[in-house]
């Protein structure tokens, strides 16, 4: 596979060598999502899974984003 960037190749493959933990999913807020556990009480969303279309719009739920729950 070729990948085009023109970002540095530290930028592209940054943290690919530290383990991850495996995603969950849970429903936050309403919304059914995975995610991946960081640290106590803390996650990063990784995909929403949902069958409403605003979910996808709503900021509060991108992919990436850290959400706080406890």
């Amino acid at each position: 596979m070729i990948h085009y960037t023109p970002l540095p190749l530290e930028s592209v493959f940054e943290g690919w060598d530290k383990p991850r933990s495996a995603p969950r999913e849970i429903v936050y807020q309403g919304v059914h999502m995975l995610i991946e556990p960081l640290e106590e009480g803390e996650a990063r969303i990784v995909r929403v899974i949902s069958s409403n279309p605003d979910d996808f719009l709503n900021p509060l739920f991108q992919p990436g984003r850290t959400i706080s729950f406890f």
